[in-house]
């Protein structure tokens, strides 16, 4: 088969993958496409976490022999909450496997491939490599790194305001911007603000839009102080929207509000934001989209914290040196914040800026 055709049928492996998008965590997003004769006779992807893997899913049903199997990463080939994809690559018969990407899971990490080869089945890696690492960049950060993947997301004015001069923000970027701002909560594990948002706006944190079905989401709260009242709603729900917290360990007030309550240590900027990552990591919680406030978000941009960064811009002026900036820290002319592979999308109040950390 032409390379022409390796490509389309890998676009449409990528393209099944993100279908399992949100549900997957800490897992990958995996898509496989089955092809004989140049045609599609299977498809599968990973649907959620302890769920069947794509290649099992396309493989199920199948008795053909001599097929190619496109599949966006590489097969697994231990046992974990699933059997071996690479087995049943073999027992099917399988004649080649084109892979997007090697898994750098240390249970994987070449294994499947050196087993596929082993059982004479031709593999070609490295098909669409570049956008299989985009789709899959939160699994990629935390399973090579135990962090989480950083994203932070605001709504800002033209003139980079998250609010007017008396601290409010709610129509800054219209109802259609925060309606997409708020159904992006989906794709992550979970979701952190600090203390004087909690507060402000006595938010849930929840996802509420019907397609996220029974998704369970992280609440993470930075709360130095532990001033927080347990009759805020954030302290509700929280079987589907587990509550994280994280206080000062010399703070005074002890009292562990929740069953995951961290004491941790301080620094000059407040509390040790990497030690808040590192914890993170180690609960599995693959990703974390950055919400507010202004201060919290100042901190993971001076630190450089962040992986990527999705600015809701409205089409208003606000003005006002009492107003909320984005970055108040700033940075020096010669050490600026720069995004790389921007995409920006106009929308009708205003567009979305989108890039990633350089």
């Amino acid at each position: 088969m032409d390379h022409i055709e390796d490509i389309k049928f890998m676009k449409i492996a990528l393209k099944l993958s993100k279908k399992g998008t949100g549900f997957t965590a800490p897992n990958p997003l995996v898509g496989a496409v089955l092809v004989k004769d140049g045609k599609i006779i299977a498809t599968g992807y990973h649907k959620r976490y302890g769920g069947s893997h794509a290649e099992y899913s396309a493989l199920e049903n199948i008795k053909e022999e001599n097929t190619t199997l496109y599949v966006s990463l590489e097969p697994c080939s231990h046992y974990g909450k699933t059997p071996p994809c690479a087995e049943s690559i073999i027992n099917r018969k399988v004649k080649r496997v084109v892979i997007a990407m090697q898994d750098p899971n240390p249970l994987v990490n070449g294994k499947g491939i050196k087993k596929l080869e082993e059982n004479g089945i031709k593999v070609d890696v490295g098909i669409l490599e570049d956008l299989s690492k985009k789709i899959n960049r939160h699994y990629l950060k935390f399973i090579t790194k135990k962090l989480p993947y950083v994203t932070i997301k605001a709504g800002t004015s033209i003139d980079g305001k998250l609010t007017d001069k008396y601290r409010k923000s709610q129509w800054i970027t219209g109802k259609q911007m925060r309606n997409l701002s708020h159904s992006l909560r989906g794709e992550f594990s979970a979701i952190l603000v600090g203390m004087k948002t909690v507060i402000d706006d006595d938010p849930q944190l929840t996802i509420r839009e019907k397609e996220w079905g029974d998704r369970k989401i992280h609440r993470v709260i930075i709360d130095s102080r532990n001033i927080l009242d347990p009759g805020l709603r954030v302290f509700r729900d929280r079987e589907q929207f587990p509550l994280i917290l994280f206080s000062a360990k010399d703070t005074k007030n002890k009292e562990r509000k929740t069953e995951r309550h961290f004491f941790i240590s301080e620094d000059e900027d407040g509390l040790d934001l990497k030690q808040v990552l590192k914890i993170l990591g180690s609960l599995a919680i693959s990703s974390i989209l950055i919400e507010g406030g202004g201060g919290i978000i100042d901190s993971f941009l001076k630190q450089k914290l962040y992986d990527e960064i999705f600015l809701f811009v409205g089409d208003k002026l606000i003005g006002g040196k009492e107003s909320v900036e984005l970055f108040p820290s700033g940075a020096a002319i010669n050490r600026p914040v720069v995004l790389k592979r921007k995409e920006i999308i106009e929308l009708k109040p205003g567009y979305l800026l989108r890039g990633f950390r350089v």
